[in-house]
């Protein structure tokens, strides 16, 4: 694991946010708190380090949609809480099955356009999905 590889290109959108829990997650079959979302990877919530070895199957929901995204993703870093209970994975999307590609980048835009704090277009939440990572 490395934080060079964690590096995302795109920008990340929290989806832990308001209380909403738009975005479900499962990794090899077991649910995981999905922390941020981008179109390259996410994060999630870990008790302790992943198996980052080789790649895993995951699957992501989206609370508008009854669709999912699956695909595989390998974990690239991870980050200790402050208490040593809980942490956060980084991980890099290696593969998605189907149309998910697209699927991803109109949820991603979608949720961007619910929670932004000034109005936005459906082009500039898919600008903002697609533009560089400022995190």
């Amino acid at each position: 694991m490395s934080d060079n590889n964690e590096r995302r290109q795109r920008q990340r959108i929290m989806v832990e946010q308001l209380g909403r829990a738009d975005f479900r997650l499962e990794c090899d079959g077991q649910p995981c708190v999905v922390r941020d979302v981008s179109l390259e990877g996410f994060s999630m919530h870990a008790a302790t380090p992943p198996d980052a070895h080789g790649p895993f199957a995951f699957r992501l929901e989206y609370a508008q949609s009854a669709a999912a995204v699956t695909g595989q993703a390998r974990v690239v870093n991870y980050i200790s809480g402050d208490s040593g209970l809980s942490g956060v994975a980084g991980c890099c999307i290696v593969s998605l099955d189907e149309d998910g590609a697209v699927q991803l980048a109109e949820w991603l835009s979608e949720h961007v356009e619910a929670v932004a704090a000034v109005p936005l277009t459906r082009a500039e939440a898919l600008e903002i999905i697609a533009g560089p990572s400022r995190v």
